[in-house]
């Protein structure tokens, strides 16, 4: 139980530094005159994201029941949703590391 802990401790750590990391990102380089537009996409953004992921984690298992023919989910069906939505997560590493050396610089107050 105290391994379960520090996992899930560890896990919502990290996710929440990166929903603010992405967050505060998403709004680098913004004139202020477009930051109420930018506000109001990046959520509706942010939500059909959210929406997508279950979808595509909610295919997963249908498909891994499809592949066996069971009609109810097993363990084996939820371990590869969770495969399938860790490595969509993961693959979002190659978009980030895309940014720019000095992206968010203007945001920290590090540009001059």
């Amino acid at each position: 139980m105290p391994l379960i802990f520090a996992v899930l401790m560890t896990a919502g750590f990290f996710m929440s530094f990166q929903f603010s990391a992405y967050n505060t990102i998403a709004y680098d380089e913004i004139p202020k005159a477009r930051m109420s537009a930018a506000t109001s996409f990046y959520a509706t953004f942010q939500q059909l994201m959210l929406s997508l992921g279950i979808c595509v984690g909610a295919a997963a298992l249908h498909l891994g029941m499809l592949g066996t023919g069971r009609t109810r989910p097993e363990l084996a069906d939820f371990s590869l949703a969770f495969v399938v939505v860790t490595l969509v997560s993961v693959s979002a590493t190659i978009w980030n590391r895309r940014f720019a050396a000095d992206a968010g610089a203007e945001l920290s107050g590090h540009r001059g």
